[in-house]
C-alpha cells in the first residue's frame, strides 16, 4: 500500500509504502504467468510502456507498447535502498492504472498507484529495491478526481 508523501516536486504525485494494519487486506500477489493479459511487464529501465486508445472519454484499447514509445510510460531509478518509478502520459485525459511490483521478476505484488494527469508526472517510491513492474488496466479518471489507490 502507498500513502502520499509531503513535499513532492511541482505538484507531482508521490507514493510510499505504508505499514500494513490489521484493518487492511493483505496485498494481492500473483506469479508472473497469472498477471492479466495486456499488462506491460519489465524492469522499466529504460522504460515500460502501454499504448492506450481513448474514445469518447473511455479507454477503448490498451496493449504493451513493446519497443514503441507508448503514451503511458514508466521509468525506474534508484539503488539498493530505494526505488522510484516515474510515470508519465501524453494522453489528453487523466489516467489510472494497476501496478504490480517484484523483486525477482517472477512473483508480483499489487501496489497502489496514483493517477497521471496530462503534463504532470507521477512518482511512486518504495524503501526497497524493486526490479520488475507490471502495469496495465488503464482507465480514464473523472475530471477533477485524482485517485491514489
Amino acid at each position: 500500500m502507498n500513502r502520499m508523501l509531503a513535499g513532492c516536486l511541482m505538484a507531482a504525485m508521490c507514493a510510499m509504502p505504508a505499514i500494513a494494519s490489521a484493518a487492511k487486506p493483505a496485498p494481492k500477489t500473483l506469479a508472473r504467468g497469472e498477471l492479466p493479459a495486456g499488462f506491460a511487464i519489465g524492469t522499466a529501465s529504460p522504460s515500460l510502456a502501454l499504448q492506450v486508445e481513448v474514445v469518447d472519454g473511455k479507454v477503448s484499447a490498451s496493449a504493451p507498447a513493446g519497443d514503441g514509445p507508448g503514451n503511458l510510460r514508466a521509468a525506474r531509478s534508484g539503488d539498493a535502498i530505494q526505488t522510484t518509478l516515474m510515470v508519465s502520459s501524453t494522453l489528453p485525459v487523466s489516467i489510472k492504472f494497476e501496478l504490480y511490483v517484484s523483486t525477482d521478476g517472477e512473483t508480483f505484488t499489487y501496489t497502489s498507484s496514483c493517477g497521471v494527469t496530462p503534463g504532470i508526472s507521477s512518482f511512486e517510491m518504495w524503501e526497497r529495491p524493486v526490479t520488475h513492474f507490471a502495469m496495465g488496466n488503464p482507465r480514464v479518471l473523472p475530471a477533477g478526481r485524482m485517485a491514489c489507490d
